[in-house]
């Protein structure tokens, strides 16, 4: 059949695209399949056909594509892209998956929660952290004195077991001397063949003004000890600012709710403010409604060089009269139908 004829069964012309024929191809295929005609004789031979002229016309464009350039007909393509797909075809294993000779630290991490206003004011504390020095009586070697090193029985000292097919084909790394090809047979007795043992080391540390909840201040080489000379990992402290009672920060802003009862938010008068500091007095106006906001300027946390300090931003929040006494609900009832001057003057009679 001619490739033409081939295009007119799947209704598409020699200049679609390759998907535009794949998706054509799925939906007469599955428009003629036997099984979705179960009453047609004719729907099988309409489904072989629709098949043929998919698959010839895949096979015509892969010809196609894979024809090779004239100047480039002796060419051979190259087997490996690179050493590492060479490696592994030797030796069935990639070179990442070889044990290092050593191996860095690991890296520590401390977390240390202090009080909100010391993340404001800043701090100095002392932490301690249990590191895990090399065992001074084997020097880090885990073995007993006068003891050596022994071939591992399980991969008889290579470090990997033999598996696989093919020539020179190495299996895992082997569990019980971890890729090293040798294990202790006569323990350390002060570190039972760990080679490493336990004890608490202290930092004294300064929590800057201004430190927010999340930060985190590394120690450089104050981490794990390194394997085979390997250089040490880092210790790392996450600080944990508590939440406070009155105070709520936003970044560089404080916000305090400052509650006032009913009588004083109709008539106004001296109302003592908590700040980072200490106490502002403010006269508050009469007829204050709950949700009114004022703030304080440069009274909220300190910033950086770059950063000016925050303000306190107060929001009053007037409270209920439902615990007002009957006498003091009745005088509260008088003054309010009073003006300012009246309520001053029957204030004095």
């Amino acid at each position: 059949m001619a490739a033409l004829d081939y295009y007119r069964i799947l209704g598409v012309t020699p200049k679609s695209t390759l998907e535009e024929v794949r998706r054509r191809y799925r939906l007469l295929a599955r428009k003629h399949h036997p099984d979705k005609n179960p009453g047609d004789p004719e729907a099988a031979g309409r489904f072989r056909l629709v098949v043929e002229a998919f698959e010839a016309i895949c096979a015509a464009r892969s010809k196609a594509r894979a024809r090779p350039r004239s100047h480039a007909a002796h060419y051979r393509k190259p087997r490996f892209t690179d050493k590492d797909d060479l490696f592994e075809e030797l030796f069935g294993i990639r070179q990442e998956d070889i044990p290092k000779s050593w191996a860095a630290g690991a890296d520590f991490r401390y977390d240390l929660e202090i009080p909100f206003m010391a993340a404001i004011k800043g701090m100095g504390t002392v932490i301690a952290v249990e590191h895990h020095p090399a065992c001074p009586h084997c020097e880090g070697s885990g073995l007993a004195p006068g003891a050596a090193f022994q071939d591992c029985p399980e991969c008889q000292g290579r470090g990997r077991r033999y598996g696989g097919p093919g020539l020179l084909r190495f299996g895992p790394v082997c569990e019980r001397c971890r890729g090293r090809g040798k294990i202790v047979a006569r323990p350390c007795p002060y570190c039972h063949g760990r080679g490493l043992y336990s004890r608490k080391r202290e930092y004294h540390l300064r929590i800057p003004p201004g430190t927010c909840d999340g930060a985190r201040l590394r120690i450089r080489g104050e981490g794990g000890e390194g394997w085979q000379n390997g250089p040490p990992g880092n210790l790392e402290v996450v600080i944990h600012v508590a939440p406070h009672d009155t105070f709520t920060r936003v970044g560089n802003d404080i916000y305090c709710q400052v509650q006032v009862s009913l009588i004083e938010a109709a008539l106004g008068g001296i109302i003592r403010i908590p700040t980072l500091d200490g106490f502002r007095t403010i006269n508050l106006p009469q007829g204050v409604q709950s949700g009114w906001t004022f703030r304080f300027p440069g009274a909220g946390v300190p910033g950086g060089p770059q950063h000016p300090r925050g303000d306190q931003v107060n929001q009053v929040v007037v409270t209920s009269a439902n615990n007002l006494g009957p006498q003091q609900g009745s005088w509260f009832g008088e003054s309010i139908r009073l003006e300012p001057g009246q309520f001053d003057r029957a204030g004095h009679e």
